[in-house]
């Protein structure tokens, strides 16, 4: 059916004349519209304020994380990449900041879905000294709920579990205080 449509569109634009540059952008730009929207499942954006929905996946030591769990809590959930340079720099500040203000509630986990095993997660997380959960997703279940289509991702949830931030790339110490410190006064 797709190709009908652009023998049409093909069709139409030779009648105008159009140049063939013009007419490859068309087709292309038509195809890529059409792919994009019959991609199927959530395309539903999640927007800062939004309130993020529940998940559960296994961690490292095969036991079940859910986010619901988390209720009350500040979360840090941080989709990464073994071969990430940014992941590799910041997890140190992770491993601080959680050691920092988890006896105030404050929880992170870690969420890869680009291993090849569990193995390869368990290096990596070992090699940093991760002491916070660290979920294996092999099939990206969790990143595909939340349209995660770029890592590495860090999202921010307050205590409702409502997104403070996403953030693309690094995360510094100084960007999780101005998100996060309000809730470990006092």
């Amino acid at each position: 059916m797709l190709f009908v449509h652009l023998k049409n569109i093909i069709i139409y634009c030779g009648f105008m004349k159009t140049t063939p540059s013009i007419l490859i952008f068309f087709t292309i730009t038509v195809v890529l519209l059409l792919l994009s929207s019959c991609s199927g499942g959530n395309t539903k954006p999640i927007r800062v304020g939004d309130t993020i929905a529940p998940f559960s996946g296994t961690d490292l030591e095969n036991k079940t994380y859910t986010l619901a769990a988390q209720k009350g809590k500040p979360v840090v959930i941080r989709f990464f990449l073994l071969d990430c340079p940014y992941c590799k720099a910041d997890t140190p500040i992770f491993n601080e900041f959680y050691e920092k203000y988890r006896q105030k509630g404050f929880e992170i986990v870690y969420i890869n879905n680009n291993g090849k095993n569990i193995d390869e997660v368990k290096k990596f997380s070992r090699e940093l000294n991760v002491n916070f959960p660290v979920l294996f997703d092999p099939d990206g279940t969790i990143a595909k709920q939340y349209n995660v289509r770029v890592q590495p991702l860090t999202m921010v949830l307050s205590p409702e579990h409502k997104l403070l931030a996403a953030l693309l790339g690094g995360v510094s110490e100084a960007e999780l205080d101005e998100l996060l410190g309000k809730y470990f006064q006092g």
